[in-house]
C-alpha cells in the first residue's frame, strides 16, 4: 500500500498548468499479514461489482451521461504530472512509511494506492483512490489525563483476547471499500469521474480553462451579463465542464464567425421552449444565473432532439457521432 504525496516541482513557474505543476511521491505503508488478505478481498469485490459481463467502455470525456461505465484515458500528455509517477515513480526505488507522525510533515497526503503484482502477465495493477486528508490518518493518541481524552471523545478498539474495550492508543486510518482508478497493463481504467481528475489535477485545470473561455466568450461579445456566466461555472462545476464540452465540440469558435445570434438563439430556443431576450444590437441577454445556464446549456448541446419523434431529451454528453 502507499500514500500518495502531492507536491510543487521544485523551480516550476506560477503560470504552469496544474498539471504539469505537481509532482506526485509514493511512500509505501507496510501491511500485516492479517490485514492484506482483507484489503485484497475488499478491492476484489469492488471491482468484480463494477466490471460485468455488460459493462460499457467508453474513452474519457469531460462530460458523459451516466456513472454507469468505465471509462479510459489516453491522453497522458494532458496530466504530464501524474504520467511520470505511473511510468516512473511506481517503478522506482519507493521509501517506506516508518511513522504517521511523518504525515504531518507531508505537502498533501494526496491519494492511497494499492498494488498487486499478477504473477500471469508480470506486471503490477494498481487501484488508486482520492483521500479527504484530513481523514487520512486521524491521531488517537491518549493525554495522559483519560478524563481529559474524554472531552474531545475518544476511540476505542474490542479487545478480543481480554474481552475488554480498551481506548485505542496511536494512529487509525480508515480504509474505504471504493476505488477511483485503476492503472494497468499502461492503461488508466476510471472508476469514479470526479475522483480520477481531482487525483491527477484535472480539476484544478478545468477550472482555470473555464476562466479562460469566459474571457473568450465575453471578447465575443454576443452576451450581456457576462459576469452571471461567470458565477455559473466557478460555483457549479456541471456548468464549468459544459462550457469545456461547448469548447471541445467547437461551438465557441461557431459563435465567432456567427453573423445573426438573435437567428440561432430563436432556433434553438424554439425547439427547446427557452425564451431568450436580446437588446437592441441583438445580443442575448443573462439578466440573471438562470438565463446563464441556459445560454451554457444551449451552446453545450445539453439538450438533444430525438429523431424518432422529434422528442427533446436532457443529456450531458453530447458525444459527437462518428
Amino acid at each position: 500500500m502507499y500514500i500518495i504525496e502531492r507536491k510543487k516541482k521544485a523551480g516550476v513557474k506560477t503560470k504552469a498548468k496544474p498539471s504539469e505543476k505537481f509532482e506526485y511521491v509514493p511512500l509505501q505503508v507496510d501491511l500485516s499479514e492479517e490485514l492484506a488478505p482483507s484489503i485484497q478481498d475488499m478491492l476484489k469485490k469492488v471491482i468484480n461489482k463494477k466490471v460485468r459481463d455488460d459493462i460499457e467502455i467508453k474513452e474519457y470525456q469531460v462530460i458523459d451521461d451516466t456513472e454507469d461505465k468505465i471509462q479510459t484515458y489516453k491522453d497522458l500528455g494532458k496530466i504530464t504530472g501524474f504520467k511520470e509517477f505511473l511510468n516512473s515513480r511506481l517503478g522506482g526505488e519507493i521509501k517506506a512509511l516508518k511513522s504517521f507522525e511523518k504525515l504531518a510533515e507531508l505537502e498533501k497526503a494526496w491519494a492511497i494506492c494499492y498494488g498487486f503484482y499478477s504473477s500471469e502477465k508480470q506486471d503490477w495493477l494498481y487501484c488508486i483512490k482520492k483521500l479527504a486528508p484530513r481523514n487520512m490518518a486521524v491521531d488517537q493518541s491518549l493525554s495522559k489525563n483519560l478524563k481529559g481524552a474524554m472531552k474531545n471523545s475518544i476511540n476505542s478498539v474490542f479487545d478480543t483476547t481480554t474481552s475488554t474495550l480498551k481506548p485505542m492508543n496511536g494512529f487509525s486510518i480508515n480504509i474505504e471499500p471504493s476505488i477511483d482508478m485503476i492503472y494497468f497493463d499502461q492503461n488508466i481504467y476510471i472508476f469514479n469521474k470526479k475522483g480520477f481528475e481531482d487525483i491527477t489535477s484535472l480539476t484544478e485545470e478545468f477550472i482555470e480553462l473555464s476562466k479562460e473561455l469566459v474571457e473568450e466568450v465575453n471578447d465575443i461579445n454576443f452576451v450581456n451579463g457576462i459576469e452571471h456566466i461567470s458565477s455559473v461555472i466557478l460555483s457549479k462545476p456541471s456548468f464549468r465542464n459544459k462550457l469545456i464540452k461547448a469548447k471541445d465540440i467547437g461551438n465557441i469558435d461557431f459563435l465567432k464567425t456567427c453573423k445573426n445570434f438573435k437567428l440561432e438563439f430563436n432556433r434553438a430556443g424554439k425547439k427547446l421552449k427557452i425564451k431568450f431576450s436580446y437588446d437592441v444590437d441583438g445580443k442575448i441577454n443573462a439578466k440573471d444565473e438562470e438565463e446563464a445556464k441556459n445560454i451554457i446549456q444551449v451552446i453545450s448541446e445539453f439538450y438533444k432532439e430525438g429523431i424518432f419523434g422529434g422528442k427533446v431529451f436532457e443529456t450531458a454528453a453530447g458525444r459527437l457521432k462518428k
